[in-house]
This record gives C-alpha cells, structure tokens and sequence, in this order.
C-alpha cells in the first residue's frame, strides 16, 4: 500500500485537488452562508498560495519602483553636480572680475594721486629667461607709449620701457642687472640708486657709511630721474652690511611689488622727454 501511493503521489494529489474544486463550485457550496468541513482544507491551501503570490506580487513591484526611485536619483544627483560645476565656474569668473576691478581701482587711485599722465595695461607675457628679466604690456605706441617711460603697480615701481611697437611694449624689470631707480631713504632723506641683481632682493648703492640706514627702512623713487616721480614705493630695507675703510655700505632691499602676482600695470608717461631718454641712454654708453 505504502509502495502504491509512494508511485502514484502526484495522481493522488491531483485526484484530491479536483475533488476540492468540485465541492467549491457545487451549487449547494455556493449557497450556503458557512464554510463546512470540506471547504476548509482547501480554502487554508488556496489562501497560502495567494498569500504567498501577492507577497511575491508586492516584493517584485517595490523592487522595480525602488530601481526607477534609483535611475531617477541618479540622474537628478548627475544634474545637481552639473549645475554645481557651472555655478563653481561662474563663481571664479566673478571673482576674477571683481579681483581686476578691485586692482584697477588701485592703480587709478595711484596715478591720480601722481598729477601726471598714465596708461593702464595689462601683462600679457614675461621673459623665461632668467638672465634677462622683462615682459610684454598690451599697449604701446598708439597709446602714447615710450622707451624710457616708468612702470608701477599698485604695489610699486616694476620697472621701465625700453622696446614699443604699436601695440606692445617691452618693460625691463626693476630687477635685472641693467635697471636703475633713483631712490631715497624715506626715515632720513639719504638718496642712493636702487639697482637690480638678478633675484629676489635690489641694492641701495651710494649710501655712505656714516649715513643712518636701518632695516624695515622704506625706499621710495627720489624723482631726480626724470622717469618716475618722487614718492612712489619701491621697497624695504632688508640687510644693511658696513665694511670697515669703505666708503659705501652695502644695503639689500625686498621690492614692494611683486611681480608674479601682478596682472596690471600702470605706465608713467613721464614729465622727461623721449629726447632726454636717448641723451641719458647715450651718457650711459660713453
């Protein structure tokens, strides 16, 4: 017996499982108000299984809405980081703006207070080369520009012209070895020439040595160079060394304008004449 239902258990259970559909749809099942003892079995096992389909049902649908709750996230978050981007974007052009403006208005406010004329322009190259230390402005002769004309910034004295086209000019820097600045000590009067010495410090030359120099002393142009005039920054008094039977001392300045940071610069038209700039450039060659 246990063999036969061991070999004929899917027929039975198929057998038993018409039965049950026949009593739930027998006329007299239906129409009657309670459930009796053969609806019961079949009424448990049917509501298991569609318990089970409708909890697969719901764990299928939330999976899916959860999945497209996702898609939709992503693409939202990639969105946000978009506009981010553009806003960071914008955000540094503003601040490069109002950073020039912020510089502009210095270097008005310097040349106004200078009672001559000056062209603004703006760096558009420097020389790599370190053993000739220079760079180009975007203005040149159309703008009035010419060899021998001072260069500042709102920090101080960079340099001088020596080279224009029409529409560039070429600045030697205040610190290579060719340039000079006439120059003062502004605690004491004592005038010297600031020169440059290819790196990052200037000289003060012919101050004696019986003169009062001290450091933190500030440097600004004499005016007796006709290029630049008198009272414009051009640096601190950084080391002060006195030689015993010299004459001169020697006093190294840090520049007050730093030129790897400057983007603008502020042309002195000078009061000397492009005459006078040749004469004094001839002087030097004699």
């Amino acid at each position: 017996m246990f063999r036969f239902l061991t070999f004929n258990r899917k027929i039975l259970i198929a057998f038993i499982l018409l039965i049950g559909i026949f009593v739930l749809l027998s006329p007299e099942i239906k129409q009657s108000p309670r459930y009796n003892l053969l609806e019961r079995p079949f009424l448990n096992i049917t509501g298991f299984v569609q318990s089970g389909l409708a909890a697969i049902s719901n764990g299928i649908s939330s999976t899916w809405f959860g999945y497209i709750y996702l898609i939709n996230v992503q693409k939202e978050n990639e969105m946000l980081v978009e506009e981010v981007r553009k806003l960071h974007s914008e955000a540094v052009f503003l601040k490069e703006k109002a950073s020039t403006g912020d510089r502009l208005t210095e270097l008005l406010k310097l040349g106004d207070s200078s009672a001559v004329k000056q062209a603004v322009a703006v760096i558009i190259a420097k020389d790599p080369a370190n053993w000739y230390e220079a760079l180009v402005i975007n203005k040149g002769e159309k703008e009035g520009i010419k060899p021998g004309m001072g260069v500042i910034t709102a920090g101080g004295v960079i340099g001088r012209v020596v080279k224009t086209s029409p529409d560039y000019s070429r600045v030697l820097l205040i610190s290579d070895r060719n340039s000079a600045v006439a120059g003062l000590i502004q605690r004491t009067g004592y005038e010297g020439i600031v020169a440059g010495q290819q790196g990052s410090t200037l000289r003060l030359n012919y101050i004696l040595a019986d003169e009062d120099v001290k450091n933190g002393d500030i440097i600004i142009t004499s005016g007796t160079d006709g290029v630049f005039p008198r009272g414009i920054m051009v640096g601190r008094v950084n080391s002060v060394v006195k030689t015993q039977n010299r004459l001169f001392q020697s006093v190294t300045l840090i520049p007050e304008a730093n030129i790897s940071r400057e983007r603008e610069v502020l042309v002195i038209k000078s009061p000397m004449s492009y005459d006078g700039y040749r004469l004094l450039e001839g002087e030097k060659e004699e």
